[in-house]
């Protein structure tokens, strides 16, 4: 008798317990977890990307073209503060390859007449041309890496 006793009360308590959850217990909402915009807080125009607003002397630029449309064609052009000195150009082709990478160190070279860190110094511009994408800009402090004060002396 006392287990039939002992049966019924533990039957009634979860009864009591489910009913009790059922009434107070909100439903659990499963979302699934939002999708990472790729390259999240980069400065970006369209599907080009650079890491940073801003780099120091003797820091690398990473520059990222992702999911390149296959009309997308033509060349990035980065230019120096001056306005009309072309440090490189990097061509690209969506129809050809819809993602890249590329980075570089932007350093002073008699070859490119740029001389000294002066010339880098300030707002550069990306142009994308052959598209209708906004130029990108960023600039170059003038402050320097520490382990790389010495690769900056005047060269012309």
């Amino acid at each position: 008798m006392n287990r039939k006793l002992i049966g019924i009360g533990i039957i009634a308590s979860l009864a009591i317990l489910i009913t009790l959850t059922i009434m107070f217990v909100e439903p659990i909402t499963i979302t699934p977890p939002k999708k990472q915009e790729s390259f999240e807080g980069w400065n970006r125009s369209g599907p080009f990307a650079i890491n940073k607003f801003e780099y120091k002397m003797g820091e690398n630029i990473f520059f990222v073209a992702d999911n390149l449309a296959l009309n997308d064609a033509g060349s990035a052009i980065f230019v120096l503060p001056n306005g009309t000195t072309k440090y490189i150009s990097l061509p690209f082709d969506g129809a050809q390859k819809s993602s890249f990478n590329y980075y570089f160190k932007p350093s002073i070279s008699k070859n490119r007449n740029i001389c000294t860190v002066d010339d880098l110094i300030g707002e550069w511009t990306i142009i994308f041309d052959g598209t209708k994408y906004q130029e990108l800009k960023f600039k170059i402090l003038n402050d320097t890496l520490e382990s790389e004060t010495g690769n900056f002396q005047r060269v012309c």
